[in-house]
């Protein structure tokens, strides 16, 4: 798996949100939005309060993609890797009060603190490659990578 660097940890952390690419059986991408977080050198946690798309895409297929961006600066990252959840306790719950416990700090809104009464199922990212999204670099050629990245889009 890709570690990811204190710099990309704190590019994350900055934006606040990033978005999570799916696939499952309708081999439609299913995009969505988290702001619910964790990042760790080697995984991204995030919580699902749903059961939808994301959800279910996962429970097909674990392979995932994440984006992150700043839109100002022109600058972002992109991960890919697998997802998977996790059920055993108190690991789950840890992970998912120390999430609430820091973006409750940082966003004050009504809906945040709804979401963050509700139910959660925790999701661990397992990064496999990462590559930047800046348009003045070399954007195909992975940051770093534990595969093959050319593997990654041969049929």
């Amino acid at each position: 798996m890709v570690k990811i660097p204190d710099s990309i940890r704190e590019f994350i952390d900055n934006q606040g949100i990033f978005v999570v690419g799916t696939i499952g059986g309708t081999k439609f991408v299913n995009m969505s939005p988290r702001i619910f977080f964790k990042v760790e050198e080697d995984a991204i946690y995030w919580l699902d309060f749903f059961e939808h798309k994301s959800f279910k895409n996962i429970q097909v297929n674990p392979y995932v993609t994440i984006s992150v961006f700043n839109k100002n600066d022109l600058e972002g990252y992109q991960f890919k890797g697998t997802a998977s959840y996790i059920t055993d306790e108190p690991t789950k719950s840890e992970i998912k009060n120390s999430i609430i416990q820091n973006i409750t700090k940082e966003n004050s809104s009504p809906k945040a603190k709804s979401l963050s009464e509700k139910k959660a199922h925790v999701v661990q990212f397992e990064p496999q490659v990462c590559y930047s999204l800046n348009p003045e670099e070399y954007s195909d050629l992975s940051i770093g990578s534990d595969v093959d990245s050319t593997s990654l889009f041969s049929s």
